[in-house]
């Protein structure tokens, strides 16, 4: 298959698995106030998976991590993180609250991307660009259907990538297509916490 028209498919995958995934992981979520939502990949691109952070989750765990490194934390940094002026896990995906499973319709997507790299390593490769504008695409439609809630124009959406030197740079372009400038440019201060 052609890799545009395979990303183009990969897209349409994407926002279906989420609608049907997304009413578990918003039930579990409950009454907790949602702060952002990342789609995150690996730096093949070949796993993709949902992840929503909360406050509250965001502080507990921070608070977790308090206790298992205040000895290697400056105490004025404990004192802001404990005042909620920063946080150690605020904007990294993987110290997050909510997800998919891995048994979940998005985890189906990562094995069609696996298959489709696995069969054409090398142009999988070369159009690399055309997965992430699929991820933003089907993210874009998610966002304006309000797939993710209702009030959530205070919520940060963005890709991000797991150990990769790129991570930053996917994680500011793409936040700045899918927030409002506002909301970007809080994001684009994360580097400070």
């Amino acid at each position: 298959m052609e890799m545009k028209s395979f990303f183009e498919k990969i897209s349409t995958e994407i926002e279906n698995a989420v609608k049907k995934d997304i009413n578990k992981i918003l039930k579990e979520i409950g009454e907790e106030r949602v702060y952002a939502i990342a789609f995150v990949t690996d730096s093949d691109c070949i796993t993709l998976y949902l992840a929503i952070n909360t406050c509250e989750y965001m502080n507990k765990k921070d608070h977790e991590y308090i206790e298992l490194l205040q000895d290697k934390l400056s105490e004025e940094y404990i004192k802001k993180v404990k005042e909620g002026s920063c946080s150690i896990t605020k904007w990294n995906p993987a110290e997050w609250g909510y997800s998919d499973e891995s048994n979940s319709n998005l985890a189906e997507v990562s094995k069609l991307l696996f298959s489709e790299e696995e069969d054409n390593p090398a142009e999988y490769e070369k159009n690399i660009d055309l997965f992430f504008e699929a991820v933003t695409s089907a993210f874009q439609r998610l966002i304006q259907l309000k797939v993710f809630g209702q009030d959530l124009e205070e919520v940060t959406y963005f890709i991000s990538i797991s150990d990769d030197e790129r991570t930053y740079e996917i994680e500011n372009f793409s936040a700045k297509l899918l927030n409002s400038e506002n909301i970007y440019k809080k994001f684009l201060e994360r580097s400070g916490e």
